[in-house]
């Protein structure tokens, strides 16, 4: 016999069931939504379970949401196993995926440009695949992206997703992380660009272990439309410059003057982290240096070897005994 749904400051109790699944523990608060390591009791099988409460958010967003991800089909997104309703209560159901979220992984920690670029790598994947679409993600920061054991990333959380030339408003209100919006949308609008310029906050988060802009929110959204962002190298000196340019540029507030796909994002960072630093360049040019002195002191020391052998060849001749020459003409 189920047991019936016991819901205690925010959090159903562990053990309760939904459906054909056993809530375990709490994975995970969102603000509209919370998240539960399920159990399925006939296949055995641990999974994600999202619950939403139908009182307190509109039912709309949540169908729109299953909707993605039941069509959308990618390797770097995570996939909706189920989804159905169990009273008032609404559920999704996704793997479970055990190597955490990168917002665990940044935990106090800087990746090195080889990781980032894994990470940017397989996001841009997913993102220009929805892209392609005419979807827009929205709500691109570090506790949405899941990793599986292997390492391998997922995009999730479609809760706020929408069509191209949609507009970012509900009910009035802008819907997003704050740290992560573009500027642009408080002007009403969002594209392809807005998600460049959140990817470039990711990529200033993995690099120097801050975003750009904290605080109170209203600050926030202020500086993403006013204030430009510290440069990179002043929190992580050791961040080649090529790769810092591609960074600022992907936080340009003016969305023409990013890069115009997250596509090009990609290939802007890949061609900056195989660029040679000034000291790789200082080296080369010693190098080279050295070599065409080395060999122009060779060259000069064989000439002068010859005409030294020259000279004294020369002199012999010039200075043989007299009479040994009479000598040898007899």
């Amino acid at each position: 016999m189920q047991a019936v749904l016991e819901y205690t400051e925010g959090a159903f109790q562990p053990g309760t069931h939904i459906g054909p699944y056993r809530l375990i523990k709490h994975l995970k608060q969102g603000g509209m939504s919370t998240v539960y390591l399920g159990y399925h009791i006939r296949t055995r099988a641990y999974v994600a379970i999202k619950v939403v409460d139908s009182y307190s958010v509109d039912l709309q967003m949540l169908y729109r949401e299953i909707e993605v991800m039941q069509a959308l089909q990618h390797e770097h997104i995570v996939p909706c196993l189920d989804a159905g309703q169990y009273g008032r209560y609404h559920y999704l159901v996704m793997p479970y995926l055990q190597g955490g979220t990168l917002e665990d992984t940044l935990n106090g920690n800087v990746l090195t440009l080889e990781e980032a670029c894994i990470i940017l790598e397989q996001l841009t994947s997913a993102l220009a695949y929805m892209h392609a679409l005419g979807l827009l993600h929205r709500d691109i920061k570090p506790a949405n992206i899941l990793f599986d054991q292997d390492n391998n990333l997922y995009l999730s959380d479609f809760g706020i997703v929408t069509w191209l030339g949609e507009k970012p408003e509900y009910d009035g209100h802008i819907i997003g992380t704050p740290h992560y919006i573009a500027p642009e949308i408080f002007e009403g609008y969002v594209d392809e660009r807005s998600e460049v310029y959140s990817v470039g906050i990711l990529l200033y988060q993995m690099l120097t272990g801050y975003v750009p802009f904290n605080g109170p929110s209203y600050q926030i959204c202020l500086d993403h439309w006013k204030t430009q962002p510290l440069a990179p190298s002043s929190l992580n000196p050791s961040l080649p410059r090529p790769v810092e340019r591609v960074i600022l540029r992907a936080l340009e507030k003016d969305p023409h003057h990013r890069y115009q796909t997250i596509e090009d994002l990609l290939h802007a960072f890949q061609k900056a982290i195989e660029a040679p630093t000034f000291f790789n360049l200082a080296a080369v040019r010693f190098c080279s240096s050295f070599s065409k002195r080395t060999f122009f002191s060779g060259l000069l020391y064989w000439l002068l070897g010859k005409s030294v052998q020259k000279c004294t060849t020369q002199y012999s001749q010039d200075t043989w005994p007299r009479g040994s020459r009479l000598s040898s003409s007899r």
